[in-house]
């Protein structure tokens, strides 16, 4: 075959290039650390680290939104124990303002403590996150959650948000609550002990001096409402109220009173217990009903005004505090039980964030690895092949030359 000299020229300049650009893709791969520059050098491994790098990017996603809903959950904990430790202080002056040796001045002291009380559980339903929305408003970030009217006990809190509750997705298919209903934490309170209420009817106040004591369920509580109309003659009356149909219907009559000793009450199987000391006068009446709810605010705004009434001109007048004093305890029992759940709730949801906050790392570092595997560069391969493709260059630059330089003319 007759070999042209452009043709031999040419050849030899092509095959030069692509000696060079081999070399400069080592080069390029040596400087970079990858392998894979562009999916022509590995298009199944380029595909593949595509892959793995998109689950990467979402995995970091999650990563950041975990993140975010434990800053929130941390700063919601942090306002429900302002709250908690707030009701504690409450509990503790109610206690100690059923101290018999107290006179009317000293429970008005106490009393105007609770005001300030008041004032700050308002605000810290009312606190604002980082953002400035309002963390107990529900979806409704923007409007303050809770008002208040009205005149020290008769006050009446009004709640301006929703009920919902704001969520971040931490997961696949894992969408985490990261607020909490101000209507739920502060408004839906059981009073007395949970299932029901236990009370003296004041008309205006009850006559004699019985004192509510303990009560708690033994085999259940049916719902029923029950009164006792005492008789004045050591004896009372117990009365079951129909509900549906509003009925008052004598169970009992003159049954024996010993102060101080359990009186059961309900069906067998649905059977609870009740006691009451002292000595209930004639018309005196206690009732039991099934709980409702009672906002901590109210219950708040009754202890200042039962704080602030005159208690010491009677027996019977310190007997119906002592009533209103035990009612407004178990409120705030239910209220600090209530709020104790809360935060057990995010707490668990705080430690549910640190396992997937954890196993997302753990995932995000062998995403690392796989696309490492995948593209990272073999630097003693790269340098020996860098190596040999040089001396191959040299090798064909210099048999170029000599090649170039043939010609009869070097002969004539």
């Amino acid at each position: 075959m007759r070999i042209s000299t452009s043709m031999m020229f040419d050849t030899g300049t092509q095959n030069m290039l692509q000696l060079q650009t081999g070399l400069y893709k080592l080069q390029n791969q040596l400087s970079t650390g990858r392998r894979v520059l562009t999916p022509a050098d590995d298009p199944v491994a380029a595909a593949q680290a595509l892959v793995i790098s998109q689950r990467q990017s979402i995995n970091k996603q999650f990563i950041d939104n975990q993140g975010n809903a434990e800053s929130q959950l941390a700063g919601l904990e942090s306002r429900l124990a302002g709250v908690g430790d707030l009701l504690q202080a409450v509990k503790a002056r109610a206690v100690e303002a059923g101290n018999g040796a107290y006179s009317d001045s000293d429970r008005r002291t106490i009393a105007a403590e609770i005001r300030e009380r008041f004032d700050e559980l308002v605000g810290l339903a009312n606190s604002s996150d980082a953002m400035g929305g309002y963390v107990f408003s529900g979806f409704r970030g923007d409007t303050q959650p809770f008002s208040t009217t009205g005149t020290v006990g008769s006050r009446t809190t009004v709640y301006d948000g929703d009920d919902g509750s704001r969520q971040l997705q931490v997961e696949t298919g894992r969408m985490m609550d990261v607020s909490e209903s101000g209507r739920d934490v502060f408004m839906n309170i059981p009073q007395g002990n949970g299932q029901f209420k236990f009370s003296a009817i004041p008309n205006p106040t009850n006559p004699g001096t019985g004192v509510l004591g303990a009560s708690s369920v033994i085999s259940g509580f049916n719902g029923s409402s029950y009164e006792l109309n005492f008789n004045g003659n050591g004896t009372y009356d117990l009365k079951e109220i129909t509900n549906a149909v509003p009925a008052v219907t004598t169970i009992t009559a003159g049954v024996a009173y010993t102060s101080g000793e359990d009186i059961t009450l309900g069906p067998v199987g649905q059977q609870f217990k009740i006691s009451i000391s002292g000595a209930p006068a004639a018309g005196d009446k206690f009732v039991v009903k099934p709980t409702d709810n009672q906002d901590i605010f109210k219950t708040l705004d009754n202890m200042i005004k039962a704080l602030e009434g005159n208690v010491s001109s009677s027996p019977a007048s310190r007997a119906a505090f002592q009533n209103q004093m035990t009612n407004i305890g178990e409120n705030l029992d239910q209220a600090l039980d209530h709020l104790l759940s809360k935060q057990t709730s995010i707490g668990a949801r705080r430690l549910e964030l640190q396992s997937l906050t954890d196993v997302a790392s753990d995932m995000n570092i062998q995403y690392k690895q796989d696309i490492a595997a995948l593209q990272d560069l073999d630097y003693t391969q790269a340098i020996s092949d860098m190596a040999n493709q040089k001396m191959v260059l040299e090798a064909a630059q210099l048999s170029f030359k000599q090649v170039s330089q043939m010609s009869l003319f070097n002969y004539l």
